[in-house]
């Protein structure tokens, strides 16, 4: 079962993507969408990203849609790949695009590259990946003004790290965004 969601601004502005019904998944809302992209508005042309904990992907379209030189997008359930492959080939990005289909664990313990300009953090509310986890991201695959995007539950307080200085924050709904900048 799925449903579409729409992409926000950028040359693929308007444009419609598949998600998922899976009650696992929680698709970013497009206000806070559209918030967070023009705060990285200044930041994303020509940059690398990371959409870790990936799902239908609209955070990774949304920036090649606004100028990324590339995202690599990172989607252990097999049907949510899927599902990101279609929507990756069917809006004809595949050429700035990385697929994985592993756990966002596993992809940051192996990962042997120079790091991301920006990374999207957005993983299950319900699980706690923002304490040692997010270290790891912060540590592995970001540089130094490394911009990260960290979404988590209205609820919880807002995320408070030594190397990550915040900028924004933003609340929609049962979700709160953040960015930050790592300092290393």
């Amino acid at each position: 079962m799925s449903s579409k969601l729409r992409i926000i601004s950028g040359t693929l502005g308007s444009r419609r993507i598949k998600t998922s019904k899976n009650a696992n998944l929680k698709p970013t809302p497009e206000k806070l969408r559209e918030k967070i992209f023009s705060w990285l508005k200044p930041n994303i042309e020509n940059s690398e990203c990371l959409d870790l904990f990936a799902g239908s992907g609209s955070l990774g379209i949304e920036a090649i849609s606004n100028g990324a030189k590339s995202c690599t997008f990172i989607e252990q359930n097999p049907s949510l790949y899927k599902n990101l492959k279609d929507n990756i080939s069917s809006l004809n990005v595949v050429d700035k695009s990385k697929l994985h289909r592993t756990r966002a664990e596993d992809f940051v313990r192996r990962f042997k590259e120079k790091g991301f300009n920006i990374i999207f953090f957005d993983p299950p509310y319900a699980r706690d990946y923002y304490g040692d986890f997010l270290c790891k991201v912060i540590d592995k695959v970001s540089l130094s003004g490394t911009i990260i995007y960290v979404e988590q539950s209205a609820h919880d307080k807002v995320l408070k790290n030594q190397n990550l200085k915040m900028l924004k924050t933003s609340k929609t709904g049962d979700a709160l965004g953040s960015i930050f900048t790592v300092n290393k």
